[in-house]
């Protein structure tokens, strides 16, 4: 894994006081939560880079409130499904589940951040391995959770606008919303052409982003996944079965 970037590292060396209630949690998990400038902005973006802005977010989330709560293991609780839905990035066939469950709960019993974090994700991924179009509703959600949670809220702003411009340039969503038939429940989006999407696009200043540079970093996170562990990641024969063209575990 390439790592953090400086922002991240900036944002958990400030300190950080949000607030926090079950209130809260209700608000940042509403499926109509609604800030309409940010859904147009986001809704620009493609497919398998949605689920790599709302990683990166989870990210970024996890890094800011892990130090409130420190009896939750935020690495060892989080990183297989981090890892699958960084896979699922590259191929939504790679996503075994995406039962991410509502809990990781406070010392009372209360919903913390997390819970509305990955509450949202188990949204995030089923709107994305089923093809439905209205994906990009969930980014709404957890841009908005993030920027309540950092208390540099011009800095978040400022580096959630670029990240947001770069990734249209790079993977710009191949349909317009104004186009779709929004009484129409069964019509289904196919981002197996949409290129893969690395990490790194994300987290590393210094990697420019192509398809052929790409490929080898693809290839190296690929390789270090452990799916006969990881609960969240599918076989090569499951994905052979649900009819993954080409060899599993590579891009070539």
């Amino acid at each position: 894994m390439t790592r953090m970037p400086q922002f991240i590292l900036d944002l958990k060396n400030k300190k950080n006081e949000f607030a926090w209630s079950n209130n809260l949690h209700h608000k940042f998990t509403d499926v109509l939560l609604t800030n309409n400038r940010l859904f147009e902005v986001v809704s620009k973006i493609g497919y398998k880079a949605a689920v790599g802005v709302a990683v990166t977010l989870t990210e970024l989330i996890q890094e800011t409130v892990m130090d409130r709560y420190p009896y939750i293991d935020a690495a060892q609780e989080f990183a297989p499904k981090i890892d699958a839905l960084w896979a699922g990035a590259i191929d939504p066939l790679y996503l075994k589940d995406f039962d991410f469950e509502y809990k990781y709960y406070d010392e009372n019993r209360d919903s913390t951040p997390y819970g509305s974090n990955w509450g949202v994700l188990f949204f995030v991924a089923k709107e994305y391995t089923e093809g439905s179009f209205y994906i990009h509703q969930y980014l709404v959600n957890l841009s908005m959770l993030a920027r309540h949670l950092i208390s540099d809220k011009k800095l978040f702003d400022s580096w959630f606008a670029e990240t947001i411009r770069r990734t249209v340039e790079a993977f710009p969503c191949p349909y317009d919303y104004d186009d779709l038939d929004m009484y129409d429940d069964e019509a289904r989006y196919d981002c197996s052409a949409d290129a893969p999407v690395p990490r790194e696009f994300f987290f590393d200043p210094e990697f420019e982003y192509s398809e052929e540079a790409a490929k080898p970093v693809l290839n190296e996170f690929l390789k270090s996944l452990d799916y006969e562990n990881n609960p969240w990641l599918c076989t090569p024969e499951e994905m052979l079965g649900k009819g993954f063209k080409g060899e599993p575990y590579k891009v070539v």
